[in-house]
């Protein structure tokens, strides 16, 4: 993480701390927010925290919600389920309305149990696991889960004419399943999948497996990775001399990915959950840049504008919850919005029907590191 952006992410923690009711009267509303704040992916947590710092500010600053701002308590959960529940059931006591976005899936499914218990909206976690998607009366998604991204990405390969397809997956249970899933994918089209590895959570065998999956010669090859993995996976495959397309779902970090291993980056294809977070072409995005602005965030990113975008509907969620706001006042406000307009994009939430967003789209890494669409 770059100084800057730690200097930021400080600034953040440090409104769970303080709140910011001098902006606003009345008592605070609050919320809770468990996420990697320590360990060796406490990166995940950057940019989403930095997006929902950016949403807070601008509401609070508007006066808050009904005349009360909205202060976030936060807590480490080091990826650690058991943490994030502590956490979670720590926040459903000191009075917390709602529950939003817990980083990554160990934290999600640990969080989502404590909140059903505790009867809290969870809103917008971090991560598209089946663990994490299961029906909870409690739990309102946002992004679309990882099945989801990896069939269209299968879709579209067999759309483009690409049927010799390979899979190159971290050696855990859930991007193992996330392989799994998609060769079942690719085997309802009619194809088998060309070959499939798993890589060691350190990376050191991934020069192995680079020349292993290389050698069945696929034309695309499907990554659940970290970026860690990818940056030693994707060169050692490139350097092979073997030609294929990568696609990756939407948890590799494009701009970190290039940072890393420069232009051997250029050509992969990541699922994206949010829209483009440097268009211009809806009024939420004109709405993030300037309140990502105002926090002083230069860099803007996919995973700051998805913690914009879960925190805008959590708040709007507690706007209509009414003036003196409850965790079940505010699950039925969720629940109401059939078609909710978050600024040219649309989250749907019924009582039997908890959908979220249901975007996604395929960007490219470019040779200078930004993204096409």
């Amino acid at each position: 993480m770059n100084i800057a952006k730690r200097i930021l992410l400080a600034a953040v923690l440090a409104v769970s701390a303080f709140g910011s009711a001098a902006q606003s009267k009345g008592n605070p509303i609050l919320i809770g927010q468990t996420s990697i704040q320590t360990g060796p992916i406490a990166g995940l947590s950057t940019d989403p925290l930095i997006g929902i710092k950016a949403l807070l500010n601008k509401v609070n600053a508007a006066g808050g919600v009904h005349g009360r701002s909205i202060d976030i308590l936060q807590a480490d959960d080091a990826y650690d389920s058991q943490l994030a529940a502590a956490n979670v059931k720590r926040f459903a006591e000191a009075g917390a309305v709602a529950i939003l976005m817990p980083i990554g899936t160990n934290a999600a499914v640990g969080a989502l149990k404590a909140a059903t218990d505790a009867k809290i909206p969870l809103v917008g976690p971090y991560s598209g696991a089946p663990s994490v998607a299961k029906s909870s009366p409690y739990l309102f998604p946002a992004r679309i889960g990882y099945d989801e991204e990896y069939s269209r990405i299968v879709n579209h390969l067999f759309t483009i004419g690409i049927r010799r397809i390979a899979f190159a997956y971290a050696d855990n249970p859930g991007a193992r399943y996330s392989m799994e899933v998609t060769r079942r994918f690719i085997e309802e089209r009619g194809e088998k999948m060309a070959s499939s590895v798993a890589i060691q959570l350190d990376g050191s065998d991934a020069a192995l497996r680079a020349q292993e999956l290389a050698a069945s010669r696929p034309s695309a090859v499907i990554l659940s990775v970290s970026n860690e993995i990818a940056a030693k996976f994707v060169p050692a495959y490139r350097a092979t001399g073997a030609s294929t397309a990568f696609y990756s779902f939407s948890f590799l970090n494009g701009g970190l990915l290039h940072k890393a291993i420069g232009a051997d980056a250029a050509g992969v294809v990541i699922s994206q959950v949010v829209p483009f977070p440097w268009g211009r072409n809806l009024p939420l995005l004109a709405e993030y840049q300037e309140a990502m602005k105002k926090i002083g965030a230069a860099d803007l990113s996919y995973g700051s504008l998805e913690g914009y975008l879960n925190a805008k509907i959590l708040v709007e969620a507690i706007r209509g919850a009414g003036a003196q706001p409850t965790p079940e006042a505010v699950r039925k406000a969720l629940e109401s919005f059939a078609n909710l307009d978050l600024g040219g994009i649309y989250v749907r939430y019924a009582p039997n029907a908890h959908l979220g967003l249901g975007y996604s789209e395929l960007t490219q890494i470019n040779r200078d590191g930004r993204y096409t669409r």
